[in-house]
């Protein structure tokens, strides 16, 4: 009840995963906005991720829009993603990651959400495809990852495999006029993965201080047999983890408020197969034409 009282109009699109032959893109989920005592100016980073599912290099253009109707801004608001150069989209679940920063309204009201949206066109056959993300308006905290804006987190090739940890850093920041004492924050997982643990008590901070963490939580993809396709390994996943904190005095316990969020990117592990001689995930027919087409042959 508390995740849907949360979220915004295109929660739905906020976790992305990829399907075979199918490109996808992902936005930053509730990323703040904050007007308030402490920020110099009313803006929030943002990324948006494009990952090309398919086997040929692609070109595509991208363009964000405000679908909220409060005025958001974004710089840059549009750009192309060229193959090679310094921005490949090659080889499938091939992802590159494109920052920017959302420009908020002089008048975005404190507590309230705005969602923007990416339309990201394929160059040559017009294939497009969306996704959506959003800003929040805080009162007196701020969150911030540290580190890397996207963390990559290793999906295990098989369900035999123990999943592989990443860790992730957080800076939360007091900006109101009083101190904070006896606050935990509990991530929120949108997507295909688990967090531990599953409250992050932090310390008292003063008014106009922050407390920072290098090695705060821990990411987790698991995948079940049932969703591997012919042998072929887990497809790239990305999501969000949503940092919520309770805002009540007294608190009562739950919590209420999000404070700031996280991407997170499953990236596939190869898994062994013996007698795949071409990489296809599958040892079928064409394997074995080119073992017969190669048999005989001497090796130096």
């Amino acid at each position: 009840m508390i995740l849907t009282s949360i979220l915004a109009a295109g929660a739905v699109n906020a976790a992305a995963v990829g399907q075979v032959g199918e490109n996808y893109c992902h936005l930053t989920w509730d990323k703040q906005c904050c007007p308030v005592p402490g920020c110099n100016v009313s803006i929030a980073p943002g990324v948006l991720t494009i990952c090309n599912e398919k086997p040929e290099p692609a070109e595509f253009t991208w363009v964000l829009t405000d679908v909220s109707g409060l005025g958001l801004q974004f710089m840059p608001a549009s750009g192309t993603v060229v193959p090679g150069g310094n921005s490949p989209i090659g080889i499938p679940s091939t992802c590159i990651d494109i920052p920017f920063t959302v420009i908020c309204p002089p008048n975005f009201p404190v507590g309230s959400v705005a969602d923007y949206q990416a339309t990201v066109t394929k160059v040559g056959t017009n294939e497009t495809f969306t996704c959506f993300g959003n800003v929040r308006n805080v009162s007196d905290w701020k969150l911030d990852p540290v580190g890397d804006p996207v963390i990559d987190v290793s999906i295990p090739a098989d369900a035999t495999q123990p999943a592989v940890s990443s860790r992730g850093g957080l800076s939360v920041s007091n900006l109101g006029s009083s101190g904070k004492d006896g606050v935990s924050i509990t991530p929120v997982v949108m997507g295909s993965f688990r967090v531990e643990p599953s409250q992050l008590v932090i310390p008292p901070i003063a008014p106009g201080s922050s407390f920072t963490v290098d090695s705060f939580f821990d990411v987790f993809y698991e995948i079940q047999p049932q969703s591997l396709t012919r042998g072929a390994p887990p497809q790239s996943n990305i999501g969000d983890i949503l940092f919520m904190i309770d805002t009540d005095v007294p608190p009562d316990g739950i919590a209420d408020t999000v404070i700031g969020s996280q991407t997170v990117r499953g990236v596939p592990t190869a898994a062994p197969c013996p007698g795949d001689i071409n990489n296809d995930g599958v040892v079928d027919t064409a394997d074995l034409g080119i073992l017969i087409g190669a048999f005989g042959t001497f090796c130096f």
